[in-house]
């Protein structure tokens, strides 16, 4: 009888295909035709056929991404980046003008002559006063406290002086004498002649030339009540009522005064209408923003499986605002991560003081805000780091989107200037920077399938055997502990069924791909895939391999994930224990 070594190109085809389940993506182009050593040692305990080896597969095989994805490998470091911007819709802020109504002061008519004869001169002391109120209605709730308002344009305060005389007196004229006004401490004057601070000094001016009227129009530039918080007007209910007293002290000459009776001096004041678009004071406007949606697409299978889990060791959520209002904004926020509609494991991250988290404060200008796992971030261009230490509770499940309510709010108690009427923008957007750098709890997931096997199969039906083992040795760069697990197989045939029949098993040291601790220096490992059948011809009825490649925990914690590192497939037998029976009948 002869004997015949027959080449079995059908094993080499499936044989070929194992790259591509032990790691996910692997690009189909590797051919390993060229590198089959045709060698069959026949007989003895084992039946062992090489196959070869794999090119390098590098992590930007593995994980492919294209031009736009929120995926991509920083062009300096290589580093794995999830990257996401956009802007933030913030309303303006407007603080409405105050308007003051014209209020009018008349002081009590002071008797300056009493004359039963002629005279020359008749010198007369002046003491009088009158109430100043003044109002203001519909008052900005965000103006809490009043220190200052200042007009758009300075508003006229009249002061006219009278004099009403009695029976058949007569005079020539009415003169004053340091005759001083003195008006509520908090009316700003503009400076003029005659002017002190507060008060109006006449000195000689003519008040009456036989019989007339004197007037002066002064002007008012506004209100100063304090410089400090606590001492200003604060409104009621939308009201501001500024009440004070008009006081006129001093001395008044009279002369030429002729027949008999009485001469009074009756001053008032009326202060124009006021609108006032500059305040300063306690100043707590409400900035409303919209909720945005940071929308994570675009990212690698591997990375939307319901099954991955992340454990990030520094994402970054970035927030960059120009806050144009002279005060800190604070900025309060709840974070939530969505699948769909729907609220992921009922996860959301809160930050701000209004939740008892670390202030983000918004100082005037521009700012950059880094949120951050660890509370450090390296970003260029970054005004302040906020330590929040459940922000990667946003991405251990993947989201559809992160749904961003924002909460720009000043708490500010002391004073600082606004100006009234003026819309207020705040610019802003956000970033995610997410390093694809891990921590123990990482769970990623890669599926991927062989199909088409049966054509290079189905001619095995002539070979009888119920055991076979797939050897795969591994160079793995990577800084991710790999595992290939039983139940994560399945076999199927032609028609999409599961071959049942065929079990398969992995002892527990042999499941594991092991993981470079730095992702510089490569670890060697071997998986061995144990297929058993009481079907003799099971291997020509396989036609495609479905598999799941989890990470495991491993020892590689915080070392970036980089597009340059690389898992080799060394070396591909299978091995089949007792030998081949062949049929050749």
């Amino acid at each position: 009888m002869m004997c015949k070594v027959i080449k079995m190109y059908p094993l080499w085809g499936f044989l070929l295909s194992f790259p591509l389940w032990t790691v996910s993506c692997v690009d189909n182009k590797y051919d390993l035709d060229k590198d089959i050593d045709m060698t069959i040692n026949v007989g003895g305990e084992h039946l062992t056929i090489p196959a070869g080896s794999s090119d390098t597969a590098y992590l930007s095989k593995i994980i492919e991404v294209e031009e736009g994805d929120i995926l991509q490998p920083d062009a300096a470091t290589r580093v794995y980046h999830l990257t996401k911007k956009d802007d933030i819709d913030v309303e303006p802020t407007t603080v409405k003008e105050v308007t003051i109504s014209e209020t009018t002061t008349n002081l009590s008519p002071t008797e300056i002559v009493n004359a039963t004869s002629s005279s020359v001169e008749v010198p007369a002391t002046v003491t009088t006063f009158g109430d100043f109120e003044a109002k203001s209605n519909n008052i900005d709730e965000a103006l809490k406290e009043l220190g200052a308002l200042y007009a758009k344009a300075p508003v006229d305060l009249i002061l006219t002086i009278d004099f009403q005389k009695e029976q058949s007196l007569n005079f020539t004229r009415v003169q004053a004498n340091k005759l001083k006004i003195v008006f509520p401490d908090y009316i700003v004057f503009k400076a003029e002649e005659g002017i002190q601070g507060h008060e109006l000094i006449l000195d000689g001016q003519v008040l009456s030339e036989n019989g007339s009227s004197y007037s002066r129009t002064l002007k008012v530039e506004g209100y100063k009540f304090s410089e400090n918080a606590g001492a200003g007007r604060k409104p009621n209910e939308g009201t501001l009522t500024i009440e004070g007293v008009i006081s006129m002290e001093g001395e008044v000459v009279t002369t030429g005064v002729s027949g008999t009776g009485t001469l009074s001096l009756v001053p008032k004041t009326v202060l124009r209408e006021m609108t006032a678009n500059s305040v300063t004071g306690v100043i707590q406007p409400e900035i409303k923003a919209e909720t945005t949606n940071i929308e994570l697409n675009d990212l690698p299978d591997f990375l939307k499986d319901e099954e991955t889990r992340m454990d990030i060791t520094n994402p970054v959520i970035l927030l960059r605002a120009e806050n144009q209002l002279e005060t800190p904004v604070e900025v309060d926020a709840v974070l939530t991560p969505m699948k769909g509609n729907a609220q992921i494991d009922g996860k959301e991250v809160k930050v701000g003081s209004g939740y008892g988290k670390t202030p983000v404060v918004l100082a005037s200008g521009k700012n950059v805000i880094a949120l951050s796992r660890t509370g450090e971030c390296t970003i260029e261009g970054v005004t302040s780091n906020v330590k929040v230490e459940d922000i990667n509770d946003l991405l251990e499940t993947i989201p559809d989107d992160i749904e961003v309510d924002l909460q720009p709010v000043v708490r500010n108690e002391g004073y600082y200037t606004a100006e009234l009427g003026r819309a207020y923008e705040m610019p802003s957007s956000y970033e995610v920077d997410v390093p694809l750098s891990f921590e123990q709890n990482l769970n990623i997931v890669y599926n991927d399938s062989v199909q088409d096997l049966n054509k290079d199969l189905n001619d095995l039906d002539k070979v009888i055997l119920k055991k076979a083992n797939v050897l795969l040795t591994v160079d793995n760069a990577i800084p991710l502990k790999l595992q290939l697990k039983p139940e994560n197989v399945l076999i199927k045939d032609v028609y999409g069924n599961e071959l049942t029949a065929v079990k398969k098993t992995i002892e527990e040291d042999k499941q594991y791909v092991t993981e470079s601790t730095d992702g510089e220096k490569p670890v060697t490992s071997e998986l061995v895939l144990n297929l058993t059948s009481e079907d003799t011809a099971f291997l020509s009825k396989i036609d495609r391999i479905c598999f799941k490649l989890t990470a495991a925990p491993g020892s590689a914690n915080g070392v970036p994930l980089k597009d340059t590192q690389w898992l080799k497939v060394t070396s591909i037998k299978l091995s089949v224990p007792g030998g081949v029976n062949v049929d050749l009948n």
